[in-house]
This record gives structure tokens, C-alpha cells and sequence, in this order.
């Protein structure tokens, strides 16, 4: 089964939010973004990146890897800007882990810290999975999340996904092994 994605023309509307691929003029917002980030606040929030030293030339190498990403079907990796001010504040990403008679997708998402509990997550989730749904071709997403995540659990309840089980020992992390809440959805 061939799939053909226009990723770089997504354009994805909420009425907070607009979610779109990354592209190379977007350096400063993106920069800025980081920079508005609090100190971490819990076991679950990504870490610091620094990325006050990105120029234009250190930049294009990220974007240029997340299109091959798109073109290989490997991964849809999209920012989350707010129309007020057009800020990225975070991403939602679509990882295909299997094609063929599956068309089976996994989703994760991360949002800047300054922005959490406004629904911002629950309202690009949301417009996000219905848009991969549709035009990236997945019958069926999944969310592994860790279980005592409830922040993020809600965002994926929020978005229509539901409670299916949990993977035990599912993913390494350093030298552990540790368990998965999955949610899902399908067509």
C-alpha cells in the first residue's frame, strides 16, 4: 500500500491553536518558545533544551529531517502554535509503527510548561488524532502513556481515545523496564 502525505501543506485549526510541520522561517517563534518554558515540574515534563545558539544553518538539518520523516512515513511531527501570537508552545507527533492491513499509529505530544491546565493539549490532541484519521491514512492510533500520568491521560480521554490496557515491562527506559497505559482509537 503506497501512502501519499502532503505534509509540509498540513494546516490544522482549532480556535486557540493552528498545528502545522515546522518550517525554517519559524526559527525565532520556535526560540522563543523555549525561552518562555519554566524550570521542569515534574517526572513527566520534557527536559531543558537550550536552543538559544540555533541559527538558520543548525536549524534546516531539523527540518529537513523531519520532511525525510514524513516522506518515509516514519513519523508526522507537528508544532503547536497559538494564533495569538504564533508561538510554538508544543507538538504532537504520529510515529507508523505498522502499515500493510494495519495502518496502526502511535501518538505522543508534548506541551511547553507555561501553558498547561488551559486545555491547550486536550484541544490540539483532539484536532490533531481526528487529522490523522482522516489524511494520514491510520485506521487505528495509539497512546502509550506512563500509568500515573494523569495529565496526560486526560489529554488522550479528552481527545476521544480510550482506556484498552496496560502493556507491563513495555518500554526501556535507562535500564528499566517499565509499564504502559495504551488508549486508543480507530476508525
Amino acid at each position: 500500500m503506497t501512502v501519499t502525505i502532503t505534509y509540509l501543506d498540513t494546516y490544522i485549526e482549532t480556535d486557540r491553536l493552528y498545528i502545522r510541520p515546522l518550517r525554517l522561517n519559524d526559527l525565532e517563534a520556535f526560540k522563543e518558545g523555549f525561552a518562555q518554558r519554566k524550570p521542569k515540574q515534574n517526572a513527566f515534563d520534557a527536559d531543558d533544551i537550550d536552543v538559544s545558539s540555533y541559527t538558520l544553518t543548525t536549524f534546516k538539518p531539523v527540518i529537513q529531517s523531519l520532511i525525510q520523516l514524513a516522506a518515509d512515513d516514519e513519523s508526522y511531527i507537528f508544532a503547536i502554535f497559538l494564533k495569538e501570537n504564533h508561538i510554538p508552545i508544543g507538538k504532537v507527533e504520529f510515529t507508523t509503527l505498522l502499515r500493510d492491513h494495519f495502518n496502526w499509529g502511535v501518538i505522543g505530544y508534548v506541551l511547553n510548561n507555561s501553558y498547561w491546565g488551559k486545555g491547550y493539549g486536550s484541544e490540539a490532541v483532539t484536532a490533531a488524532v481526528q487529522y490523522a484519521l482522516q489524511h494520514l491514512n491510520y485506521h487505528r492510533i495509539e497512546a502509550h502513556i506512563t500509568p500515573d500520568n494523569s495529565r496526560s491521560i486526560r489529554t488522550a480521554q479528552n481527545a476521544g481515545l480510550s482506556f484498552e490496557c496496560i502493556r507491563q515491562k513495555f518500554i526501556q527506559e535507562d535500564t528499566d523496564w517499565i509499564d504502559r497505559a495504551v488508549y486508543s482509537i480507530h476508525q
